[in-house]
């Protein structure tokens, strides 16, 4: 049961711009951990019944959806809020998600998508993660 205590009050801190960082940093884990899983486990479902799709224009729709939402990600943690860094983390859940689906569909030569993905989102994380230990959870925020 402390346990479990534990993890709400660790996820109920990263909402809370003056809590311990170190809590914060734990629920802002946490909450990666869980969009990762959840994730994974959404892709390994898609593996076995996404067929293969090699259209030339696909490669450039998933760098350019890519890019766009690794620069949604870092607009989220240029905001002000407590909350900004759990946006990074979703919008790094969103883009392991999408390169992930778009290199299912290009397989086997586009699986390098996935691991872009994966890349994106612990490159978000540690920026997320980055930003809590600054004053106010942001780098506009404070009390």
């Amino acid at each position: 049961m402390g346990r479990e205590r534990g993890v709400w009050e660790a996820l109920g801190a990263l909402a809370d711009p003056r809590g311990e960082p170190a809590l914060r940093r734990r629920g802002l884990r946490l909450y990666a951990a869980s969009l990762l899983l959840l994730q994974g486990l959404v892709l390994g479902a898609l593996a076995l019944f996404l067929p293969q799709a090699q259209h030339p224009l696909l490669l450039l729709l998933a760098l350019v959806g890519g890019g766009w939402l690794w620069a949604l990600g870092r607009g989220a943690l240029r905001e002000e809020g407590p909350l900004a860094p759990a946006v990074a983390v979703g919008l790094g859940a969103a883009l392991f998600l999408f390169l992930g689906a778009m290199g299912l569909l290009l397989r086997p030569g586009g699986l390098f998508l996935l691991l872009a993905g994966a890349l994106g989102f612990f490159g978000l994380l540690r920026r997320a993660e980055g930003t809590l230990t600054l004053e106010g959870g942001g780098p506009g925020g404070g009390p």
